[in-house]
């Protein structure tokens, strides 16, 4: 992470003639400034909170982050907040109402299989309330007609193997299913493994016409009750949740320190917000670190040991994909002021349990930057004094 706040530290500043961007006295300014550890704290705030887009956790971790950014003297620090109803469109989107989960368990007589009190991940995104109490049946991956062919499957919990979206498109909406357990797995990579202990989070489909809930277990949860299944096994499940849909907003929070003579033109540094409580690295991480950016340049600046920027530099926190293009279409005059934007994503990965590579990735050829070229120099430059190390021992 201190890696990637180095890197978003150059790309801010001034361009100058040659690498790295920034004058010895500067470099060695930032360098003795910036905290992995700092950025740490703030994630692990940020980490707290179920951070579902237009949910209180995500507005709790909005107002830590504006917060902190006061603190750091970033005085315009604030919440930009659009209208999410199902009903308003940003663009080409429709806006997704705001959904809030108070409570949910799943019960098997005695033992506990999910709790949105413990682990708010066991609980599908956009799950409806009930109170139901019903067999189990196993419906294999759950998404086709040929899963559910010769299952009782009308009043029961379904078992499936599909995220839960697209299951209850067909077990719920077609078969009558009261609702879903799901054990849907991460996506599969080269290095993705299969870790029988991991639950991955789940979602329903936002605007489906047939509201449900649904459960997420583990692999090894699902092998032990499809085994049982498949022993002739009956199995009853009591499910309750107290969740659902409400009207609401994208909530971005946002703050710029002003630039000198073209401040007028804003440089913007995004992440997105959103992402299942404990989750960190995506993307907390790359949160935590364009905060750490914002602390070190405001401080830096205010003790004269930089100069502040030609092109103010703007900071935001939105939900990934819609919180952008809410922001982008519900706020033009912003919008206008933007000639770059630097988005940082996933930037915590530990190499040896994530085979984290760091990446910079430049933006579509349709779409031209000088920014791009910038990061393509950085880049190299890394690429450069990352090998340097490896051989050496030494780099700059």
């Amino acid at each position: 992470m201190r890696l990637a706040i180095a890197l978003l530290l150059l790309a801010a500043s001034a361009a100058a003639d040659s690498l790295p961007f920034l004058p010895e006295k500067h470099l060695a300014a930032i360098a003795s400034e910036i905290s992995g550890e700092s950025a740490k704290r703030n994630l692990e705030g940020f980490s707290r909170h179920h951070r579902m887009r237009g949910s209180r956790g995500f507005h709790a971790a909005s107002e830590q982050i504006v917060g902190m950014l006061k603190q750091y003297g970033l005085a315009d620090a604030h919440i930009e907040s659009l209208p999410a109803d199902g009903k308003i469109f940003y663009g080409t989107q429709r806006s997704r109402p705001a959904w809030n989960a108070e409570f949910a368990e799943l019960w098997e007589g005695e033992t506990r299989l999910a709790s949105w009190e413990a682990a708010p991940i066991t609980l599908a995104q956009d799950s409806a309330s009930a109170d139901v109490t019903a067999e189990l049946v196993d419906v294999g991956n759950g998404t086709s007609e040929k899963d559910h062919e010769g299952k009782h499957v009308a009043g029961r919990i379904v078992l499936a193997a599909a995220q839960p979206g697209p299951v209850a498109a067909m077990a719920v909406a077609k078969f009558g299913a009261a609702g879903i357990v799901s054990y849907a797995q991460n996506q599969r990579t080269a290095w993705w493994g299969e870790d029988e202990n991991l639950v991955r989070w789940g979602h329903l489909d936002t605007f489906a016409p047939v509201k449900t809930f649904g459960f997420m277990v583990s692999l090894k949860t699902a092998r032990a009750l499809q085994k049982r299944l498949g022993a002739g096994e009956t199995i009853r499940l009591h499910a309750v949740v107290k969740a659902g849909q409400e009207p609401g907003a994208y909530e971005i929070a946002t703050a710029t320190i002003p630039g000198a003579d073209l401040r007028d033109q804003e440089i913007v540094f995004s992440c997105h917000l959103d992402h299942p409580r404990p989750g960190a690295n995506d993307n907390a991480s790359g949160c935590a670190a364009i905060l750490e950016v914002a602390r070190t340049l405001s401080k830096l600046i205010a003790e004269r040991r930089l100069d502040p920027p030609r092109r103010t530099i703007r900071f935001v926190w939105p939900a990934e994909v819609e919180g952008t293009l809410a922001l982008l279409n519900g706020r033009p005059e912003i919008a206008r002021r933007i000639k770059a934007a630097i988005h940082l994503d996933m930037v915590g990965g530990a190499p040896a349990a994530t085979k984290a590579i760091f990446h910079v990735t430049r933006g579509p050829a349709s779409q031209p930057s000088f920014i791009y070229d910038i990061a393509q120099s950085i880049g190299e430059f890394v690429n450069e004094q990352t090998d340097a190390y490896a051989s050496t021992g030494s780099a700059k």
